[in-house]
């Protein structure tokens, strides 16, 4: 698929000689079209046309603007304008802007036509000619400057968005597909299994029964949210439920889970499957390795507008922080979190001093999703 995208065929990804070849000829055409009136005045009326102030009076003035056009843009970006702050940067930036940049011109064609000997003969001043009847030609060149700017950085974003979207899709569905490797993982389901035929043999068969519920709610639900970016966390614990008490039937008594959870937060939108990769990373380096087992911590909280999300595990934690956020699940959780929260979100590992490792998200409190 990406083979077939030519990208040198969009102009914002062209070598500079090209861009500015191309920006300057984009430039000539007003400059062209307006030294053609001449010849057009020639052609009808037949009278005599001073071309030295054809092109004096032409073709400068357009290319002035090319060069003010980048400052435009520079304005623009330092000044962004959007629905709240419009009204306050229009007539305090824009419009002073505009009138400086008038200024500006006219100066620059006062100057040429000084040069030229064009003023002299013309008995032109800088404010009949080269300001008052111009104004309205340069202000509308100024706005439409500033609009084709920010309708372009408009869809720029617009492109940007849609690309993340499709990312985050992408992990979304390697993600789903991730913890179904793991669910029909061999090793994993030998021992579900055989932790199930234990119960028969000892004659549990409800308990049995009810394993293979799980087993059976588990895979559904990893099927059934392929392609959602984010659910409620009361939905996300409901998920890792399912995990646990799979679990549980490999470690027994090995393994037991404490969970603390602002029942205010149940209802908050969490990135999906974001937990159950945390969990199984704690319980495959914190707790399947010691003969006692031990205990993991899943915890909810909201502070001011974050929802903070904890899974601790009380093994012997890890020397190298950044090692472990080089770890597959807990590499790609990051990444998810980056493209849905953008600055607003942190991941963080610490060592608790009592032994175990303590995993930290922190994103923004979402009641809604768009």
């Amino acid at each position: 698929m990406e083979a077939a995208i030519s990208l040198p065929v969009v102009p914002w990804n062209w070598p500079k000689w090209r861009k500015w070849t191309l920006y300057f000829a984009l430039w000539s055409i007003p400059a062209l079209t307006a030294l053609s009136y001449y010849h057009l005045n020639l052609i009808v009326t037949a009278q005599p046309v001073s071309w030295l102030y054809g092109i004096v009076s032409t073709l400068p003035w357009w290319y002035a603007w090319a060069i003010f056009t980048p400052l435009i843009i520079k304005l623009a970006q330092r000044f962004p304008v959007n629905e709240e702050s419009w009204k306050v940067l229009i007539p305090t930036v824009y419009i002073p802007a505009m009138l400086a940049f008038l200024g500006i011109h006219a100066l620059l064609n006062l100057v040429l036509f000084r040069v030229t000997g064009l003023h002299e003969t013309m008995n032109l001043t800088l404010y009949e000619v080269h300001f008052t009847s111009r104004m309205h030609v340069n202000a509308l060149a100024f706005w439409t400057v500033l609009g084709f700017y920010n309708a372009f950085d408009y869809y720029m974003r617009f492109l940007k968005q849609e690309r993340q979207a499709s990312q985050l899709e992408l992990q979304l569905a390697q993600a789903n597909l991730r913890a179904l490797k793991m669910q029909l993982n061999p090793h994993f389901l030998f021992n579900t299994l055989h932790s199930v035929a234990a119960l028969v043999r000892k004659n549990e068969n409800g308990t049995a029964v009810k394993m293979l519920g799980r087993l059976g709610d588990f895979l559904r639900l990893a099927l059934e949210n392929q392609g959602t970016q984010q659910i409620k966390l009361e939905e996300e614990l409901d998920f890792l439920d399912r995990y646990l008490e799979i679990e549980k039937i490999r470690f027994q008594d090995r393994l037991v889970v404490q969970k603390d959870v602002d029942p205010e937060a149940l209802g908050l939108y969490v990135p999906n499957l974001i937990l159950q990769p945390l969990v199984e990373n704690a319980i495959h380096h914190g707790i399947a390795p010691h003969s006692d087992g031990g205990q993991i911590i899943i915890r909810a909280t909201i502070t001011h507008d974050q929802l903070v999300l904890d899974v601790q595990d009380d093994g012997p934690g890890i020397e190298k922080i950044e090692t472990a956020r080089k770890g597959v699940g807990l590499s790609n959780s990051i990444e998810r979190m980056q493209r849905l929260y953008g600055d607003n979100q942190q991941v963080t590992l610490h060592n608790v001093p009592d032994g175990g490792l303590l995993v930290q998200l922190t994103i923004p409190v979402q009641h809604t999703i768009d």
